[in-house]
């Protein structure tokens, strides 16, 4: 025995009023506007990145011109991390703790005189 129910053969899109087709539409248009936002800042991003690299062989090209070349940085005894810590005078503790578990057997003595002395020299 088959249904003959008319609410059983209406197409779904008959249900749905014009109402529902523009909030359908929006939540459309609001995913595809942030799909194309997101996309935008990697592909900046990346503009970005290659005109740094521009930049940098430029100044290369420079300095190799001119006859210039740049010193090397004094090795340190500190890891980049402690050097900022050890910069900061709000982290002279957490520096001198971070610089003896880097360097064990070093006395706390040491360790404060080691960090004082790159915060007021940098090296």
């Amino acid at each position: 025995m088959e249904s003959t129910d008319p609410l059983i053969m209406m197409p779904i899109l008959a249900v749905l009023e014009f109402g529902d087709f523009a909030i359908i539409a929006f939540i459309v248009l609001l995913f595809t506007g942030g799909a194309v936002y997101s996309s935008r800042k990697d592909m900046s991003l990346i503009r970005l990145q290659r005109q740094l690299g521009e930049l940098q062989q430029k100044l290369d090209a420079l300095l190799k011109y001119h006859g210039i070349e740049m010193p090397t940085p004094p090795q340190s005894d500190m890891s980049p991390e402690l050097q900022l810590m050890a910069k900061d005078p709000h982290l002279k503790i957490a520096a001198i703790k971070r610089y003896r578990e880097e360097n064990p057997g070093v006395g706390l003595a040491e360790a404060k005189h080691r960090i004082e002395e790159f915060y007021q020299t940098g090296q």
